[in-house]
C-alpha cells in the first residue's frame, strides 16, 4: 500500500507540472486566462506584401484582398476578396502601388523565380479591371518605395521591379515601365545581388539589394536601417540580429542595437521607432536623436498580446498603417501551413490586442 501511495503522489505531481508548462506554452490557456476572444482570420496563406492606393488596403495570399485603410476589424469594411486576379488559378506573390495603380506580380506556380507584372487603376470607388497583358515579364522581384501619409494619400509612391538580368524599372501605369540608373545603398558586391527593396526621404527614393531595410527622416538628416547579410549563404547569427544604420551621406555603417532573433522583416512606424519581425515574433527598436537604434524589445504587458497571440512565430511582413498604432503582422508556422495567418492590432480600438484579420 506503501509504494502505491509513493507511486500515485508521483503521478499526480507529474500530471500537475506537465499541466504548468502547457499553461506557460500554449496559447489557448493563456488567451482562456486572459479572456481573449479571437475573431475567425479571413486573409489566410502566404503573405508578404500589404499595399496602400487611394484609400484603401490590399494584401495578397495568392489571392487579393482590400478594404479601407483605416477601417477597423469589426467594422462592415472588413477585408473582401477581389472578384477578379490577373491571371485566373495563378498565384500572387508580390504586390506593389503607387499612387493611383495597383501591381501584382505573378507565377505560374511556387517554383517559379521569376514572373509577370499586371497593373490595375485604383479610385475610390474601387479597383478597374487588369491590363489584359502584363507590363512587365521575366520579374525577379516587384516593391514600392513604402511612401505613406497619415491621410491615406501616397503622392511621391513609385513602384519598381527588378528583372531576371538585374535592371530595375519604374512601372508606369498600364504604360511602359522606365529604366532606372540606381545605387545599392547597402554596398552589397555578392555577384549574386539584385535590387529587392526601396525606400524614401520624401524627396528622394534608394534602393537595396537587402530587402530588410527602412529609411527614416529625422530634421535635416535622412537615416537608413538594414541587417547585413540575410541574403547570404555565409551569413552569422551575429550579423544578423544586428541593427545597422547610418547617415544618406556616409558611406560607412555602424551597428545599433540587436535583436533576440534573427530579423525577417522591418517597417519605421514614424520617426522615432522602428517594427522588426524576426524569426521569433516581432520587436521594437527605440531610434535615439542621433539616428541610433537601440536594443530590440519584445512589446508585452496588459495592452499586448503578441506572445499570447502569434508568439515566437516566423513574421514574414510587418506594416503601419491608418490611425496612429495600427499595425498588422503575417506570420508562417514552420511546422504546419495552417498557422499562415495575417495579425492586426488597432491602437483606436478598446481592448487594443492583436486579434485575427
Amino acid at each position: 500500500m506503501k509504494n502505491n501511495g509513493i507511486i500515485y503522489n508521483f503521478f499526480i505531481i507529474t500530471a500537475i507540472i506537465f499541466l504548468l508548462g502547457s499553461c506557460q506554452q500554449d496559447v489557448i490557456f493563456y488567451d482562456i486566462a486572459q479572456e481573449i476572444e479571437y475573431e475567425d482570420p479571413i486573409v489566410q496563406g502566404n503573405i508578404f506584401s500589404m499595399v496602400p492606393c487611394e484609400g484603401q488596403l490590399f494584401v495578397q495570399n495568392n489571392s487579393i484582398f482590400s478594404k479601407a485603410w483605416n477601417a477597423n476589424r469589426n467594422s462592415s469594411k472588413k477585408w473582401t476578396e477581389l472578384e477578379s486576379l490577373p491571371e485566373s488559378g495563378k498565384p500572387v506573390v508580390r504586390l506593389a502601388s503607387d499612387a493611383s495603380y495597383l501591381y501584382a506580380l505573378v507565377i505560374n506556380n511556387s517554383n517559379d523565380t521569376t514572373g509577370s507584372v499586371y497593373a490595375a487603376q485604383v479610385t475610390s470607388t474601387g479597383i478597374g479591371e487588369w491590363t489584359a497583358e502584363p507590363v512587365a515579364t521575366d520579374v525577379l522581384e516587384l516593391y514600392d518605395n513604402k511612401v505613406f501619409n497619415s491621410d491615406g494619400t501616397t503622392t511621391g509612391r513609385n513602384a519598381y521591379f527588378t528583372t531576371n538580368n538585374r535592371v530595375v524599372k519604374k512601372l508606369n501605369g498600364a504604360g511602359v515601365p522606365e529604366q532606372q540608373t540606381v545605387t545599392d545603398v547597402i554596398g552589397n558586391t555578392d555577384s549574386n545581388s539584385y535590387i529587392r527593396a526601396a525606400g524614401s526621404d520624401g524627396t528622394q527614393d534608394y534602393f537595396s539589394s537587402n530587402a530588410i531595410f527602412a529609411v527614416i527622416p529625422k530634421s535635416d538628416r535622412t537615416y537608413f536601417y538594414s541587417s547585413f547579410d540575410v541574403n547570404s549563404e555565409n551569413k552569422s547569427t551575429t550579423s544578423a540580429k544586428t541593427i545597422k544604420y547610418k547617415l544618406s551621406s556616409s558611406s560607412s555603417w555602424s551597428d545599433g542595437g540587436t535583436t533576440n532573433s534573427i530579423i525577417t522583416a522591418m517597417t519605421a512606424n514614424g520617426n522615432d521607432e522602428l517594427l522588426i519581425g524576426t524569426q521569433a515574433g516581432y520587436e521594437t527598436s527605440a531610434i535615439a536623436s542621433d539616428g541610433k537604434p537601440a536594443n530590440g524589445v519584445t512589446p508585452s504587458g496588459e495592452n499586448n498580446n503578441a506572445e499570447s497571440a502569434f508568439g515566437t512565430r516566423y513574421v514574414t511582413g510587418i506594416w503601419a498603417y491608418g490611425d496612429a498604432g495600427t499595425l498588422y503582422i503575417s506570420v508562417i508556422g514552420v511546422e504546419h501551413s495552417q498557422f499562415n495567418k495575417l495579425w492586426g492590432f488597432y491602437n483606436n480600438s478598446d481592448d487594443k490586442k492583436w486579434n485575427y484579420e
